[in-house]
């Protein structure tokens, strides 16, 4: 059985595509737009592609976490008839007291959970906030998250705080329990360029608190609902651009400026939550595979 949390194939690729170790060795004349990839870098891209077509040959069952993930799956080589949808889940007594102690009105801080990473975007984040101080000065960016997996990426994004002049209103905290920090949050925010089903804006979600998302993997899914039903609680928060601090910007600011709102996105993913995406329904869809599978055997 194969379950893919992201596309492999797609993930390798956009890490080729950034890759500096690869040097391409085009002509310093050549200025064509229409150039070719550095034939190195495409031979990686083939090489994870193929091993991507024959893990899908090899597989009896191919498990992607929403729709659009499985209908890339198909795209790349994988039988439709092995494909199937299983979304994650969280553990909503986890954030229990924290939906519990949500305040009256929104704290002004939009959070962003993730680890400090060039896939994350984390310079869209501090751009967006750089935007929203011009109205709200007061409000705060939490950073909360790993920094050492890049170092170098960490650095830009200090840089980058220090000449927008947002050193007293961005922070980076590091690991942190986040059932812990979700009633100090305001709105969470996810900037990433790539993503499957994040686990973060479900887990704010559970927190009431509702979300920006970049328009990437299933954000648009969990915030506005997979289907009819889902859909008729009312979206959870708002989706934007990629790479678009003004969206962004906007967004927070519509949330974090209007308690009635945010209020009632923050309930309406705390429902949709709790009626599609808990721990207990995701583990027993695969309980229920792997003793299929497993009889097969015998």
């Amino acid at each position: 059985m194969l379950t893919e949390h992201g596309i492999y194939t797609k993930e390798r690729k956009i890490d080729l595509t950034q890759a500096s170790w690869i040097k391409d060795r085009h002509s310093a004349l050549d200025t064509s737009i229409h150039k070719k990839m550095e034939q190195t870098r495409q031979t990686w891209i083939d090489f994870f592609e193929q091993l991507g077509r024959t893990a899908y040959d090899r597989a009896d069952e191919i498990v992607a976490l929403y729709e659009g993930n499985r209908q890339r799956q198909i795209h790349d080589g994988a039988p439709a008839e092995k494909t199937q949808i299983i979304v994650n889940g969280i553990n909503m007594a986890r954030f229990a007291e924290a939906y519990d102690s949500r305040l009256v009105a929104p704290p002004k801080v939009a959070g962003l959970i993730g680890r400090v990473v060039p896939i994350k975007d984390i310079k869209t984040f501090i751009r967006a906030i750089r935007v929203a101080v011009n109205t709200e000065p007061e409000l705060q960016g939490w950073i909360v998250g790993p920094t050492e997996e890049d170092p170098s990426y960490f650095h830009e994004c200090q840089l980058l705080v220090n000449s927008l002049g947002l050193e007293d209103n961005i922070r980076f905290l590091g690991m942190q329990d986040v059932a812990e920090i979700m009633p100090h949050i305001g709105v969470c925010v996810l900037t990433s360029i790539s993503e499957a089903q994040p686990l973060v804006l479900l887990e704010a979600m559970a927190a009431g608190v509702p979300c920006v998302a970049s328009e990437v993997g299933s954000c648009r899914e969990i915030l506005e609902g997979m289907n009819d039903e889902d859909k008729a609680l009312g979206r959870s928060g708002y989706v934007t651009n990629i790479a678009d601090p003004n969206q962004t910007s906007a967004a927070m600011l519509t949330l974090l400026n209007d308690a009635r709102t945010w209020r009632r996105l923050g309930d309406n993913g705390y429902k949709r939550v709790q009626r599609f995406y808990q721990e207990h329904t995701m583990y027993n869809h695969y309980q229920g595979l792997y003793e299929e599978l497993l009889a097969w055997q015998e």
